[in-house]
């Protein structure tokens, strides 16, 4: 087989496992950082080697929380992913698209938001009140979850239509992430070893988890907060994304108090370190920022690709590390024949997550990092 092929198909499979072990079974093996460059590898290898396209690769769909224990519900607008980047020079090219894509000499200014490491949810209110409630799902379609957040505290049942302005919010979508402060989080672990029962793995898994009970009971007693940072209403015009920020917190809406409005670049990078040093100061987690284009107008120009804006990106902060024991190698097939080595850990907690494999990729590479 080609080396090319039999990486291209080592690395679906590997990605197809990850994705069933943090979408389904809530227990990530590997942490986001490591993910994504086997997903950047993946999509570089597809792009060189048209030839091996193939529709049902991991590349060529958002990550879906969807399952068949609730209703379907189409999103009015897709709820895109972001593309991110680790690396503070990478901020600079994003920069240099964006002005590419927009009338020569014209400069933007950009909005930096805490990313929060949480559950996706998109908010419709109809004359006021909370109408349905969608989880982002494969980002076309989400599944109804209305009865469970409207036990989220935080989250307005009701708002004064009228709004602020003269805006008219008759009809109206709020867009935000819906987490667990880790102080309660580890409580309710401690509570359940106490007990004997199996621990969760992070605040988010136990969020998304949270979300998608059957009885809205049971969501009622796990105390969830939400923060919003987009509101869509086809009745008013907003100018930028800061505007659009501070119309959610006359609205009632929580936002995150810790956005930043940056005049270049270099503001942003700036503002990047500063709120990467913050981080272990929140009571929650986050896994990065996001940096967007603040004028509506400039983002309409910039436009969009099929799986995420062109007016927006990520910048992931640095991995933490840990220290751990190697117990065993073992090797998976996977359902193409790919063979691939796994190291089983001694468990480890890291960035939100227990960790007790880690993929080694293949023999040359447990030659090269002298793994025994």
């Amino acid at each position: 087989m080609d080396k090319i092929l039999a990486r291209i198909l080592g690395l679906r499979e590997e990605l197809r496992g990850h994705d069933h072990r943090y979408y389904v079974l809530n227990e990530p093996s590997i942490s986001d950082e490591q993910y994504d460059k086997m997903m950047a590898e993946l999509i570089k290898l597809e792009k060189e080697n048209p030839q091996y396209a193939s529709p049902d690769s991991p590349s060529q769909r958002v990550g879906s929380d969807l399952s068949n224990q609730f209703a379907p519900v189409n999103h009015l607008t897709p709820m895109l992913s972001l593309s991110n980047t680790y690396d503070e020079s990478e901020l600079y090219d994003f920069d240099r698209r964006v002005k590419d894509n927009l009338p020569a000499g014209e400069k933007p200014e950009y909005v930096v938001e805490y990313k929060i490491d949480g559950f996706s949810i998109s908010l419709r209110y109809l004359n006021g009140l909370l109408n349905v409630a969608v989880t982002r799902g494969d980002g076309t379609t989400g599944e109804d979850v209305t009865a469970n957040v409207k036990t989220i505290r935080s989250v307005p049942l009701v708002i004064n239509s009228t709004g602020e302005n003269g805006f008219d919010f008759t009809e109206f979508e709020v867009r935000g992430e819906i987490y667990m402060e880790r102080g309660v989080f580890n409580k309710i672990n401690e509570e359940r070893a106490i007990k004997g029962e199996k621990l969760f793995a992070n605040p988010r898994n136990f969020a998304a988890g949270t979300i998608k009970l059957i009885d809205p009971r049971q969501t009622a007693r796990r105390p969830l907060q939400i923060f919003t940072y987009f509101l869509l209403s086809a009745r008013n015009r907003f100018t930028s994304q800061h505007e659009n920020l501070e119309m959610l917190k006359k609205l009632g809406f929580r936002v995150n108090p810790h956005f930043r409005l940056c005049s270049d670049i270099n503001e942003v990078v700036a503002a990047c370190r500063e709120m990467e040093i913050m981080r272990d100061e929140l009571p929650y987690d986050i896994d990065g920022v996001v940096i967007k284009v603040n004028s509506i107008r400039q983002q309409e120009l910039i436009g969009s690709i099929a799986k995420s804006p062109r007016w927006a990106t990520a910048y992931k902060f640095k991995a933490k590390q840990a220290v751990t024991k190697l117990r065993s190698i073992t090797w998976q097939v996977g359902r193409t024949g790919i063979v691939t080595p796994v190291a089983e850990l001694e468990p480890v907690f890291l960035a939100g997550s227990t960790i007790s494999r880690a993929t080694l990729h293949n023999l040359d590479e447990i030659r090269r990092k002298d793994i025994r």
